[in-house]
């Protein structure tokens, strides 16, 4: 009888758990309106139909998107909610010097699709991002640009992944293997402290995980690892943040796949000091032009792969920032296309910065 009641318990446990995974698989499926509307994009859109292929059944794919955004946004609203005010300190002075983006300040320099910028503070030197690389070339575009801009390895302190894509960590190979590089092969990197938003290696070094906002240097740190699914993954990304002596915040981004509403409000929940300045990259690719492709408009941020990005969105972000008093403001152009990039420009006028490889940004 013994055994026969521990059978029956087995069995009521395996029902219970396949009813409830039938349960949990049926609350994310798309209803039928969601798949007619899906479908018809597919079929309307080879490009689209192309990428969807590369991930599977297109209907188990929106159910993930789907699941992956209720927890996204679970964890975002509990995080905000626990998350404690943050009193880093001042820095004096704020210097930026993109030294991987698409816009160059000459010809001796070398644009890609990729971001990395160079943060020179009263206390820390600190390198956010690694570019691309994309042809694997050793010197790459990277140290060939610090090299003719005189910058050394051994002058940073700090190293910041912002998230773990190819045009931030220095290649494919290296977003495959879930770590990142330099140049082609990994370099020794002595004296260098490493901070990225997910779990990550590098040969002879610790690599700090921060998916909690961390203070990095006097008046430095990160604002912690917010999720953002897309249709194909969930993608979880930091910023930086610089609290400049009598400005305030000013906030430095790569690829914005937080979107700006989630950056602007994890920022005011942080800091006690007003958002100054906003830069980096954001990921607005309206028009298909330079190195902005058909591909992008398939991975806009907060968006479904059939759903395009327009001006009247980028509009509103940059209402946004009005109404939250940032004065500072500067679009990457390797994820965002020239009419973004003008529009943002228009608004903020004098207070507009060029993210230009070679050209120093100085906040004081």
């Amino acid at each position: 009888m013994l055994k026969m009641g521990k059978i029956l318990l087995t069995i009521f446990v395996l029902l219970f758990l396949s009813v409830r995974s039938k349960s949990q698989i049926n609350e994310f499926m798309p209803n039928q309106s969601e798949i007619k509307e899906m479908n018809e994009a597919i079929q309307a859109d080879s490009n689209l139909a192309k990428v969807i292929s590369w991930y599977g059944d297109p209907v188990m794919q929106y159910s993930n998107y789907k699941r992956n955004l209720f927890h996204a946004d679970s964890i975002w609203h509990n995080a905000q909610k626990m998350l404690p005010a943050m009193d880093i300190g001042t820095t004096n002075k704020l210097e930026i010097i993109p030294l991987i983006d698409w816009f160059t300040a000459n010809d001796s320099l070398i644009g890609e699709s990729g971001s990395s910028y160079l943060i020179k503070t009263d206390d820390a030197t600190i390198l956010f991002d690694l570019g691309l690389n994309d042809k694997q070339i050793h010197p790459s575009p990277l140290l060939q640009n610090m090299s003719y801009l005189g910058i050394e390895i051994d002058d940073i302190d700090i190293l910041v992944l912002s998230h773990n894509h190819n045009d931030h960590v220095g290649g494919t190979k290296w977003y495959q293997n879930n770590t990142f590089s330099f140049t082609n092969y990994q370099m020794e990197l002595n004296g260098i402290s490493v901070f990225t938003p997910d779990k990550m290696t590098y040969p002879g070094l610790t690599v700090n995980y921060t998916p909690n906002p961390t203070q990095l240097a006097k008046g430095v740190a990160t604002i912690g690892v917010i999720h953002q699914p897309v249709f194909m993954t969930d993608i979880k990304e930091q910023a930086l943040a610089i609290n400049v002596k009598n400005k305030g915040i000013v906030v430095l981004v790569g690829c914005g796949h937080q979107t700006m509403k989630k950056i602007v409000e994890r920022t005011k929940i942080l800091f006690e000091e007003p958002l100054y300045g906003v830069l980096g990259g954001f990921h607005y690719p309206i028009e298909e032009k330079r190195n902005i492709k058909w591909i992008h408009k398939y991975f806009v941020v907060g968006k479904l792969p059939w759903e395009r990005l327009t001006i009247d969105d980028v509009y509103a972000n940059i209402k946004l920032l009005k109404s939250n008093g940032v004065s500072v403001v500067g679009l990457s152009g390797h994820d965002s296309c020239d009419k973004s990039i003008e529009a943002f420009r228009n608004e903020f006028k004098e207070s507009y910065y060029d993210i230009t490889v070679g050209q120093k940004i100085v906040i004081k």
